[in-house]
């Protein structure tokens, strides 16, 4: 990773996406409404270079690059290659489907300034205001590691660049979209990185970044097989960075999440808190669901503080 000589930009926003590239419309065009400089990189792991045009006028304007990665897949390795050259102050991951309301990156901006961030970490919400993707914390506070699973997606934090240059990239064991079957938690990991060297990051719940929740379907199987996918990724996490107390913890939780949906004879709530605690007892373990176990890569284990 290296860092551009210059940066005219304030944002560098970095889209890792697979899949058709209508998806990515509306984050572009909530981007070209933004009063503050923002360049953009589109890395692309789809066959051809499909969603090109769609950002060709930022290209030929300066404010945007198209990556075409059709061998390399997963979310971690896309944004890692955006970010190969840092182009703004203030670095963030949308996701493809999210969109910014007028104004937010105007007031991120000089939050940024006027507290002396390094980090700040917003939430998530559908058009009709309803919180979407976690549970999220109602306060303002201070990003901590017992903070990050009510306070941390990729798709709302943004860090500065010198944080990402410290405290280095995604863990490519982690995400989605590649073959790594602990499929979340890349970006707790980077945070809890960069927290763990002394990163002040706030949580801000009263902006937002748009944002659809996977869940919308209802219990689905499909929607079941990523409930255990990104719990696994937590998991996986926890035990990564050895937070036993928050791994006891949460999967306390959902042992009574389990116990509770029981008594309620709600089978869609059972089903959802099974899967849940089912992949947070194999992230834990390093296990996928044929058994077999990942041991961790010693050189993407952070040392502990």
């Amino acid at each position: 990773m290296t860092t551009a000589h210059t940066s005219e930009h304030r944002f560098h926003l970095v889209i890792s996406t697979i899949r058709p590239p209508e998806h990515i419309e509306r984050c572009l065009e909530s981007i070209r409404r933004a009063s503050v400089p923002v360049f953009v990189t589109v890395v692309e792991q789809r066959p051809a270079p499909d969603a090109l045009p769609f950002l060709q006028d930022l290209i030929d304007a300066g404010h945007a690059e198209h990556v075409h990665e059709p061998v390399v897949r997963g979310v971690s390795r896309g944004r890692n290659r955006g970010l190969a050259v840092l182009r703004g102050d203030i670095v963030a991951f949308p996701d493809d489907d999210c969109w910014f309301d007028d104004g937010v990156l105007e007031l991120l901006s000089e939050r940024f300034d006027e507290h002396q961030l390094d980090g700040a970490a917003i939430p998530c919400r559908a058009a009709d205001d309803s919180g979407t993707m976690l549970r999220w914390q109602r306060r303002p506070s201070r990003v901590t590691s017992w903070r990050v699973p009510r306070t941390i997606v990729a798709a709302g934090i943004f860090l500065r660049r010198e944080l990402i240059e410290q405290n280095g990239v995604f863990d490519v064991a982690l995400g989605t979209g590649s073959a790594t079957p602990f499929g979340s938690g890349e970006e707790n990991d980077l945070v809890i990185r960069a927290l763990r060297n002394g990163a002040r990051i706030d949580y801000m719940p009263d902006t937002t970044v748009r944002h659809g929740d996977f869940r919308h379907d209802g219990m689905t199987d499909e929607t079941l097989a990523k409930v255990l996918r990104y719990n696994r990724g937590f998991g996986r996490v926890l035990r990564k960075h050895r937070l036993r107390g928050q791994a006891a913890y949460w999967i306390a939780r959902s042992v009574a999440a389990v116990f509770v949906a029981r008594v309620r004879r709600d089978r869609d709530g059972l089903r959802f808190q099974r899967a849940q605690l089912h992949g947070r007892w194999q992230g834990w373990h390093g296990l996928d669901d044929h058994g077999v176990r990942h041991p961790f890569d010693p050189t993407t284990t952070p040392r502990v503080a």
